[in-house]
């Protein structure tokens, strides 16, 4: 079930994709961030709208819910003619995205007959209100009741090894380490989370395996590069913050570690600049914790026989 929880980020986040596309913006929560987007309840309602008139045109069988390019074509010229700034990034199954500047998302849910996007907005949510994990996972900042749509962190996908690697520096380990051997710092690195995951796990299986690797391949190589003998545990301790919420969100939602590599994950920008790691496609097993106080998903409502014009247009500005 929770396999589909950061679902399709590839295709809402083009690799392309640099801050400076985007004009800048003051991160800020939810009454700022409004007030700085003039009404992304507006936007998110008249997107919603939008395509689930353009879903209604389709024929009353299963292909209704089949993506077409004249869907997308057609509801993102309605949106565009009314909201020239708003950009679209793409579309997955159950869910479609737009950029509101240089660090915000709008994911709409455009699920046709079924709830999924609505569940996938809020499990967006839940994991960025994780008081233990919520730092790398993206931040959602406004939201519908029933979550239709959400506002969210822009994240630019981190492709390369090396630039996977930038992010989790070790006091011990020179971090040139990082660019004239980034093969041998993954394999330190992955196997430091191991260390961590099955320590708290008191998976000893696990642990001796992690010792193993480390006498056979690691500490050779990395004792001569550090000047001293090290242990697993030493170097595990030498990471920083972002090393042990990774390990924190790996144990909580069972995430398989070959999971947290380049592609699967991205920085978003803060408001100094600096990057702030995050886990994109998490391949989630186990289920996110509710008692948060928020308002259920529905059921997506019963198709309508018919449209009016009126339910895709903005409502007046004030």
């Amino acid at each position: 079930m929770m396999k589909l929880l950061l679902e399709n980020w590839k295709r809402y986040i083009k690799e392309e994709l640099r801050p400076e596309d985007y004009e800048d913006f003051p991160q800020k929560e939810n009454e700022e961030a409004e007030a700085y987007l003039g009404n992304p309840k507006e936007i998110g309602e008249f997107i919603y709208r939008a395509f689930r008139e353009e879903l209604e045109k389709q024929p009353d069988d299963t292909e209704a819910q089949l993506w077409s390019d004249r869907i997308v074509s057609d509801a993102n010229s309605k949106i565009r003619k009314q909201f020239p700034n708003v950009k679209y990034l793409g579309h997955g199954v159950f869910r479609t995205a737009f950029t509101l500047n240089k660090n915000l998302i709008i994911k709409v849910n455009t699920s046709f007959t079924t709830d999924s996007g609505q569940l996938m907005n809020k499990d967006d949510f839940t994991l960025s209100r994780d008081s233990k994990t919520s730092k790398i996972f993206p931040r959602v900042y406004s939201h519908d009741p029933n979550f239709n749509w959400i506002v969210m962190d822009l994240v630019f996908p981190i492709v390369t090894p090396k630039e996977f690697c930038s992010f989790f520096p070790n006091k011990l380990i020179p971090s040139s380490l990082i660019s004239s051997n980034t093969i041998f710092y993954r394999s330190i690195l992955q196997n430091s989370i191991r260390y961590k995951v099955a320590k708290v796990a008191q998976d000893d299986e696990t642990l001796k395996k992690v010792q193993y690797l480390h006498d056979a391949t690691i500490k050779t190589t990395l004792e001569p590069i550090v000047g001293k003998p090290i242990t697993v545990e030493e170097i595990v301790s030498g990471f920083d913050q972002t090393f042990f919420e990774v390990c924190s969100a790996i144990e909580k939602y069972n995430i398989k570690i070959t999971e947290v590599r380049p592609n699967n994950t991205g920085f978003t920008l803060g408001e100094s600049g600096n990057k702030q790691f995050v886990i994109l496609d998490s391949s989630i097993d186990a289920s996110i914790k509710k008692g948060l106080n928020e308002p259920e998903p529905k059921a997506a409502p019963p198709k309508p026989t018919h449209m009016n014009a009126a339910d895709v247009t903005a409502p007046a500005k004030k």
